[in-house]
């Protein structure tokens, strides 16, 4: 999982985290804190890192990688600089498949994760990327009116039994959750992932855009 800020990866995928960890080693690195921003508080910055660990601890994954590019600011950085630091990671870690954003997101964070992503993921030498994955963030990828860049997902996960867990997962990030009718309050959580099990015929689901597969 390749992702921008610490609670990204419940909000675009929690539930395939755990539909998946069974089964699978899950890697997950971050770009950068998601707190600075908007405030310069260590404190702030640092419960924001110790919910992330303390989540991956309970959910019994690996640590997760942190880079600490400057938040939504990423734009500032060379894109090279992004692309190198994921490549080395990637390289170390191997992954067939990885879950990242989605490229039209309102989040120049998003954004930028995106396309260091897909260049370092690029199709040469001994790649093991055989599957690419990007997932939705309420308020990011909703508010985005990008022309032709709206998300149209053309892969879907069941998590019609994952999905209280992953509500009880964002708990761990309770200070990014919002009141509704805010996209990234629980009850348009809950929504979105019940509009998305009904484009799939489930009762709920995580939606994806498949920018690449392998077979």
């Amino acid at each position: 999982i390749i992702a921008a800020h610490p609670d990204d990866e419940i909000l675009g995928c929690g539930g395939t985290i755990l539909k998946m960890k069974k089964n699978n080693q899950i890697n997950a690195m971050f770009m950068t804190n998601g707190v600075s921003a908007r405030s310069n508080n260590k404190m702030k910055i640092n419960k924001r890192k110790k919910a992330c660990l303390n989540l991956f601890k309970y959910l019994k994954l690996q640590k997760p990688i942190f880079f600490n590019f400057p938040d939504n600011q990423m734009d500032k950085v060379p894109l090279l600089k992004i692309v190198n630091k994921i490549e080395k990671k990637i390289n170390t870690l191997k992954p067939d498949v990885i879950f990242t954003h989605f490229y039209g997101c309102l989040n120049i964070d998003h954004r930028l994760t995106y396309e260091a992503t897909i260049t370092a993921c690029r199709p040469i030498g001994k790649s093991n990327v055989n599957q690419i994955l990007s997932f939705e963030i309420p308020s990011s990828t909703d508010w985005a009116y990008f022309k032709n860049k709206k998300f149209k997902p053309n892969f879907f996960i069941e998590i019609t039994k994952e999905l209280n867990e992953k509500i009880k997962l964002l708990q761990f990030y309770k200070d990014e959750l919002r009141k509704y009718p805010h996209s990234r309050s629980i009850k348009s959580i809950k929504s979105l992932a019940s509009y998305r099990g009904s484009n799939c015929g489930k009762k709920y689901a995580e939606a994806f855009y498949l920018n690449r597969h392998i077979l």
